[in-house]
């Protein structure tokens, strides 16, 4: 039987998955980690050559194990967005992988996010301006190190990397592409004014292309692939988070906590928010995801586990959070320990507890982190909200496996919420992008093997009304730790 891999390359590990083409079944997966640097404060690096080998080897492995099956259709990619990488004319690296979690062009960030030209930067782009973003990035090289900015003859992403090293080409996706700050969502092209405000020409950056486009990997990769396999460019992994767990229909909405977080949901035109706290990013040529990310998803929760619980399971802290009442008795967490992005858009802003008085045991902390996150995720979902009525919410991540979060994130939005038989929803996505650029399927709705919802959770009315008013009180808290935000 034919099946087609999914490469999901994020920010901690590689993930490939094999999918039966007609089932939709999981064949088998296999995931390799790979290191974060911080060589200097606010610096956040990735060796993009250990990245490649885990993909290599990952790839690999799941086409060895596979190799009873009758044919490999194609490899189709899913990739975390933001990162920027320096290469020479012969394709070697200056510069390590400056990954999103960056923050050394935060002044650089704030300056432009309230200038004029920043403002048309976001409207043209649909990527909010922040440390992040890859235009922030590149301005800080031009400024700091202006000699790896002219002798570099590329900017590029991880998976452009990596599709590099498999084929030979420079290409990069339209859905990677408008997440850098320099790619028109409008006329799916390099921006014109953004590249000329950087002093930079399109031949430094790759080749855009549909998320459809194909590649053939040549009889010579590293990755274990037949010669002639197709290479299917795929889409980042928000987006594809979102056609993985189903949620591009009118009325649902994505919610993702795995180290980070995001809130998402499909639209059908490109849309820039006047207050500039919401991203959109193209999925393809016709479809549109507009969200707002969060620095401070499950990272978080494992700060607290190591500082407060360092010899417990995960699944007993959550049932001792399980047991305390919503709102924590009075103890509210601010989740910003490493600065936010939606909807705050502030490297410098940083979290903290309130309310805490002398009956608070760690059980409420617990809760307490658990909450705020959420919370903070409410406050990008109200957002969105106001623009497309939503029903049901679609949780991915590795949060998804507790049920008491799934539960509390029910109860917070005061929404259904469905969860996919498995988390893989960015390899899921990308599977599903492949088989339909190969023209297996023509359309996404009859793939519904792929997106089979398992347990389903309800919010609790009484919950959700005290949460809605915990909401409150949590949004002004939230606008002071911005005032004191160095």
């Amino acid at each position: 039987m034919p099946y087609i891999i999914g490469c999901d390359i994020g920010t901690t590990n590689v993930k490939c998955v094999a999918f039966d083409s007609v089932s939709g079944d999981i064949l088998t997966l296999h995931s390799e980690s790979y290191e974060m640097y911080h060589p200097k404060p606010d610096w956040s690096e990735q060796d993009p050559d250990e990245i490649y080998n885990a993909a290599c080897k990952t790839i690999k492995t799941v086409v060895e194990a596979c190799k009873e099956r009758d044919t490999l259709l194609g490899i189709s990619f899913s990739a975390a967005m933001h990162g920027v990488l320096a290469l020479d004319k012969d394709g070697k690296q200056l510069t390590q992988l400056i990954i999103w979690a960056d923050n050394r062009s935060s002044d650089i960030a704030l300056k432009l996010r309230t200038s004029t030209v920043g403002k048309k930067i976001y409207y043209n782009n649909g990527t909010p301006i922040h440390a992040m973003t890859p235009v922030c990035k590149l301005l800080w090289l031009r400024q700091h190190e202006p000699e790896i900015y002219k002798k570099a003859s590329r900017f590029v992403g991880i998976k452009e990397y990596i599709v590099y090293r498999l084929t030979g080409k420079f290409v990069v996706d339209y859905s990677v592409a408008s997440a850098t700050g320099m790619f028109n969502i409008r006329e799916l092209k390099w921006d014109v004014y953004t590249l000329k405000k950087l002093g930079l020409k399109a031949e430094k950056l790759s080749a855009a292309v549909s998320p459809y486009h194909i590649e053939k990997v040549p009889a010579t990769n590293e990755a274990g692939l037949p010669e002639g396999t197709a290479l299917v460019m795929g889409a980042s992994d928000g987006c594809l988070a979102n056609l993985g767990s189903g949620a591009v229909q009118t009325g649902s909405m994505a919610v993702t906590i795995g180290t980070s977080a995001a809130v998402r949901i499909c639209f059908n035109k490109p849309y820039s928010d006047p207050l500039m706290q919401t991203f959109c990013y193209v999925l393809d040529e016709h479809t549109f995801i507009i969200g707002g990310p969060s620095n401070n998803g499950a990272v978080i929760f494992e700060w607290l586990m190591n500082t407060f619980f360092p010899k417990e399971e995960f699944g007993n802290v959550f049932e001792e959070a399980a047991k305390i009442e919503p709102g924590s008795n009075g103890l509210l967490f601010y989740p910003y320990l490493l600065g936010e992005r939606a909807p705050l858009w502030s490297s410098t802003v940083r979290g903290g507890f309130s309310g805490l008085d002398i009956q608070h045991t760690r059980a409420h902390f617990a809760k307490a982190v658990m909450e705020g996150i959420l919370l903070n995720l409410f406050g990008i979902g109200k957002i969105l909200m106001e623009m497309q009525k939503v029903d049901t919410i679609y949780a991915n991540g590795g949060f998804a496996r507790s049920p008491i979060w799934v539960q509390m994130l029910s109860d917070v939005f005061g929404k259904k919420v469905k969860l996919n038989e498995t988390v893989e929803t960015g390899a899921v996505g990308a599977a599903m992008m492949g088989l339909k650029a190969l023209g297996v399927y023509k359309h996404y709705a009859d793939m519904k093997n792929f997106t089979t919802v398992g347990q389903e959770y309800d919010p609790h009315a009484k919950v959700h009304k005290s949460y809605e008013t915990l909401s409150g009180k949590f949004q002004k808290g939230a606008r002071l730790m911005m005032a004191h935000a160095v």
